[in-house]
């Protein structure tokens, strides 16, 4: 945790670093962005994969199905997709003044 003159000097490094580099700022952007398009990606292909892996899989398959479908419906919710967020989900991030 930062002293509050260190977080105001921290905050104001940054503002001029935005202000002089706009691609870094960009950059740096686009990391904190959620990748929704990939998160939908994984969760279709998992549930596609799912069926395959019961029928060539056996019981090992069917754990596997269980699991890759439940991480894709993870993944489904996290993209923002699912009918909104569960109870006490923290999912989102708080959005900063530098934002």
């Amino acid at each position: 945790m930062l002293e509050p003159n260190e977080k105001a000097a921290f905050d104001g490094m940054v503002c001029r670093l935005r202000a002089d580099d706009p691609k870094f700022s960009q950059k740096v952007d686009r990391m904190c962005r959620p990748r929704r398009r990939f998160y939908q990606t994984m969760a279709i292909l998992l549930w596609t994969m799912a069926p395959f892996s019961i029928f060539y899989g056996g019981w090992t398959g069917v754990f596997m199905a269980i699991v890759g479908a439940a991480y894709g419906g993870h993944l489904w919710i996290k993209r923002g997709g699912g009918g909104g967020q569960m109870l006490g989900s923290s999912a989102r991030r708080p959005r900063t003044s530098s934002s």
